[in-house]
């Protein structure tokens, strides 16, 4: 039988939004140097939904960047919390039902 391990909430939400934050930066690198690869980029995840229609030429200031960067941070901090407390839930429900 598998062992299984609990989630701690708050170092589960720290790890999700830091690495949201991770990507956040990485998109943003690809999107300041090679704009319009990285539109092609993530076309390709939207199934057919050309993303250029939506494309208004704005250009990235610190503030936008910075701020952009605290809001996906902190949304996954919480996703990542939840998902912590959800997982805990489920896997004391599967012990109880001799599941695990």
């Amino acid at each position: 039988m598998e062992k299984t391990t609990s989630h701690y909430p708050h170092p589960t939400g720290f790890a999700f939004g830091l690495t949201a934050g991770v990507a956040y930066i990485i998109c943003a690198i690809f999107f300041v140097f090679w704009p319009s690869q990285a539109l092609r980029f993530f076309n390709d995840w939207f199934h057919g939904l050309d993303l250029s229609a939506l494309v208004v030429v704005k250009s990235v200031t610190l503030w936008t960047f910075v701020k952009g960067l605290v809001e996906i941070v902190l949304f996954f901090y919480i996703m990542g919390f939840i998902f912590a407390l959800i997982y805990n839930k489920c896997v004391d429900h599967c012990k109880k039902k001799r599941w695990l």
